[in-house]
């Protein structure tokens, strides 16, 4: 897969996506991020922080893969982002998006990607 197009064919999604990268099972960027023009809302450290947390929590979900099948992705509403955060074989993908995009919106947007990982939609 190449994951510099998936990344732009997610912006393409929605305008109030905010920042697509896929992260290494360390938290580092591979490909990605934030959209043109946008500023993040955290600061370096902070952000280098998240995605660790991020991998982290990969691979603290791998542990349940036998008894509950595997994750096809995560998502979180908080005040300022809501996240999306899908667990590919060997990497993360990330996407964060303005708060102002409702549930089913978000829901709608991570199954179109989801589309997109398995090769459905492009």
């Amino acid at each position: 897969m190449e994951y510099s197009k998936l990344c732009e064919s997610i912006f393409n999604l929605n305008s109030d996506i905010r920042y697509v990268a896929v992260i290494d099972d360390t938290g580092l960027p591979i490909v990605g991020g934030m959209r043109g023009g946008l500023n993040s809302i955290m600061d370096e450290n902070n952000e280098e922080l998240y995605l660790t947390h991020t991998a982290l929590r990969k691979s603290m979900r791998e542990r349940f893969d036998d008894n509950m099948g595997r994750s096809r992705f995560a998502y979180v509403e908080r005040e300022k982002i809501s996240i999306l955060t899908f667990y590919l074989d060997k990497y993360i993908l990330l996407v964060t998006m303005e708060p102002n995009i409702n549930s089913h919106t978000s829901i709608d947007i991570a199954e179109d990607i989801l589309d997109m990982i398995n090769g459905k939609k492009q």
